[in-house]
C-alpha cells in the first residue's frame, strides 16, 4: 500500500474501534475495503469517501445486522466486467442466487442475495436505446422481464428463475460471495496501457520536437490516435454486440 493509502485504512480502522466496533472485525473490514480499492485501481478516499463519513456508515450497518441477528438480511456485492464477459458472468453469478438491484454511476452491477432464502436469477443483456428501449421494455415485461439499469448502448434485464421453474429456484446451499470484485480480460488492460503510452509519447515528442517539428506533424499524430481509438471502440462494440442475449 501506498502511504496515503496505509493512512486512511490506520484512521479508518482507529475510528470504527472508536465507535465500538470489535478491533477484530474493524481490522476484517479495512482489509476487504483496501482489497477492493486495489482491484479497482482507486484509491481509497476517492473509492469510498471520507474516512469519518465511511466509518459511521460501516456502524450503522453492522448495528443492524446485529439486531437483525448473524444469519438475517441480505449479503450485498459489487463487481464489474468487461462487455466481452459480463453476460456469461451474470449468468453464472444469478445461478448462485444474486440478484442485481441496478448499475451505479460507474457502471457496476450493486447485487445482494438474501441468505435464508436464496432464489436463482436470469439475466440478458439487448443492445437499443430510445423508442425502441422502451417498446422493448415493454414486451419483455410480459414474459416477468425487469429492467435494472442502462450503461452506453446496453439495456440489463433481470428475471427471477422461479417464474419459470418455481419451487426448483431456489437454492439449499449457494457458495460463499466472490472475493474478486473486477472481471477484465488481460488483452484489454494490455491495449488500454498501450494507447496511454502511445499518447504520452506524443506528448513528451512534441514538446522536446523531436519527430514533430510543426503543428502539421502534430495533428497528424494525434488524427492518427483518435483514428486508432475510434477503430478499436467499434471492434469492442462489434464484439460486445456478439456477445449480448
Amino acid at each position: 500500500m501506498t502511504g496515503k493509502t496505509t493512512a486512511y485504512a490506520e484512521r479508518l480502522s482507529a475510528l470504527l474501534r472508536e465507535r465500538g466496533m470489535a478491533p477484530a472485525r474493524a481490522e476484517e473490514l479495512v482489509a476487504e475495503l483496501t482489497a477492493y480499492a486495489a482491484e479497482a485501481g482507486s484509491p481509497l478516499e476517492e473509492e469510498f469517501g471520507p474516512a469519518g463519513e465511511l466509518a459511521d456508515q460501516l456502524t450503522r450497518r453492522e448495528g443492524a445486522d446485529a439486531v437483525d441477528g448473524p444469519g438475517d438480511g441480505p449479503d450485498t456485492w459489487v463487481w464489474t466486467a468487461d462487455a466481452l464477459q459480463e453476460v456469461e458472468l451474470l449468468a453464472r453469478f444469478g445461478g448462485q442466487g444474486w440478484e442485481a438491484d441496478r448499475l451505479d454511476r460507474l457502471g457496476r452491477f450493486v447485487c445482494r442475495r438474501d441468505r435464508q432464502t436464496p432464489l436463482r436469477w436470469s439475466y440478458r443483456r439487448e443492445t437499443t436505446g430510445g423508442r425502441h428501449r422502451e417498446q422493448l421494455t415493454a414486451r419483455l415485461a410480459t414474459e416477468g422481464w425487469e429492467l435494472f439499469g442502462t450503461w452506453g448502448p446496453f439495456a440489463y434485464f433481470k428475471r427471477p428463475e422461479a417464474a419459470v421453474t418455481g419451487p426448483a429456484a431456489q437454492l439449499s446451499a449457494p457458495p460463499a460471495p466472490p472475493r474478486r470484485r473486477v472481471y477484465f480480460a488481460p488483452w484489454i488492460l494490455v491495449t488500454l496501457a498501450a494507447a496511454v503510452a502511445v499518447a504520452v509519447a506524443t506528448v513528451l515528442l512534441a514538446g522536446s520536437g523531436a519527430g514533430l517539428t510543426d503543428g502539421a506533424s502534430l495533428a497528424g499524430a494525434l488524427v492518427g490516435l483518435t483514428a486508432g481509438g475510434l477503430l478499436g471502440a467499434w471492434a469492442w462494440r462489434s464484439a460486445a454486440r456478439r456477445h449480448t442475449g
